[in-house]
């Protein structure tokens, strides 16, 4: 075989796959990081974020214990944390809010949603993990996740509702694939459906915090 004939095969196969694949609409198409940022500045905006970076190796969740028992579960490593708190410092140079602020009770969650958002933040059990031996898996998990948002759809047009929780449950109930300490943003319906926006790790923002903080001094 010729080495023209084959590149005109190769790019035969590409254009039949272009063609193949499902078009995005706009509203799916994610803001590149300055229109992302100027976004959640405006606020209206539901933030995602899955926990920080744990320890490795690391225990496994307890689920007889109380998901605030920290000894009986997965944590931050010392990376997690320092990445948590530089989130939050990139947030403040950016003048990036949320209004609310609602968090898994297992201790990973409630520590990044502290670092990240401070204090003023929520527990709720609609967001913790699943718990793969026992009643509460991975569809009840997802179903309590979707009544949370139903729940909060009618109530931010204006302001960021930040939720921290944990990937599984994310992904069934968003559709965002997230690693650990990573943000997803949604617009969020009346009726609890989401559309897509962007993603992003807090050190993305990093040079136009840096920037901010340049230009206030």
């Amino acid at each position: 075989m010729s080495r023209l004939f084959f590149l005109l095969l190769v790019a035969l196969s590409v254009t039949t796959v272009q063609a193949q694949a499902p078009s995005s609409g706009a509203a799916d198409q994610p803001l590149d990081r300055e229109a992302l940022i100027e976004a959640l500045q405006r606020g209206g905006h539901l933030l995602v974020m899955r926990h920080e970076r744990t320890e490795v190796p690391s225990r496994s969740d307890d689920y007889t214990q109380a998901p605030n028992e920290c000894r009986a579960q997965r944590n931050l490593s010392v990376a997690g944390a320092a990445g948590a708190q530089e989130t939050g410092a990139i947030f403040r140079a950016l003048a990036i809010e949320a209004e609310r602020v609602i968090s898994s009770p297992m201790c990973r969650c409630a520590e990044t949603a502290r670092y990240v958002f401070g204090v003023a933040y929520e527990l709720d059990t609609r967001l913790m993990h699943q718990d793969p031996n026992g009643e509460r898996n991975i569809d009840v998990a997802e179903r309590e996740m979707r009544e949370l948002l139903a729940e909060l759809a009618p109530g931010m047009p204006d302001t960021n509702i930040a939720l921290v929780g944990h990937g599984g449950v994310i992904f069934r109930a968003t559709g965002l694939r997230l690693s650990e300490g990573e943000i997803g943003v949604l617009r969020l319906s009346e009726d609890g459906s989401t559309t897509f926006v962007g993603q992003f790790m807090g050190s993305d923002f990093g040079p136009f915090a840096r920037r901010a903080l340049q230009e206030s001094e």
